[in-house]
């Protein structure tokens, strides 16, 4: 099977999108609480920057692509454990999980290229 680099960059770049829709849409259904706030606005706005970014092909994305939700993965995990199951959390984790692979594997094929 032959994934087709464009249609990774779509898929990632409209995951990653959901997630900022995810992130700013928990500031409306949960207690606003610093961390929330921080989590909606901040990684909200980053996600949906790093989505435009990959559907224009901009190769910078591929590398903010993996570290980015890499680092808002492992702060889901931290508030999960620190403050218990929230269902937001859990899905941004599922998010992450898709885009930082997809996100390693264009970045990989961009660096072989050239």
């Amino acid at each position: 099977m032959t994934i087709k680099l464009r249609e990774l960059e779509v898929a990632a770049a409209s995951v990653i999108g959901t997630a900022a829709y995810v992130h700013y849409l928990q500031l409306f259904i949960l207690k606003v609480t610093t961390p929330t706030l921080i989590a909606g606005i901040v990684f909200g706005t980053i996600y949906l920057v790093i989505s435009l970014g990959l559907a224009k092909s901009i190769k910078i994305f591929y590398l903010l692509g993996i570290i980015l939700p890499l680092t808002g993965a492992i702060l889901a995990v931290v508030r999960l454990h620190l403050y218990g199951f929230e269902v937001f959390s859990v899905i941004n984790i599922g998010f992450d999980v898709f885009v930082v692979p997809a996100s390693a594997y264009l970045f990989y094929k961009y660096r072989r290229a050239r």
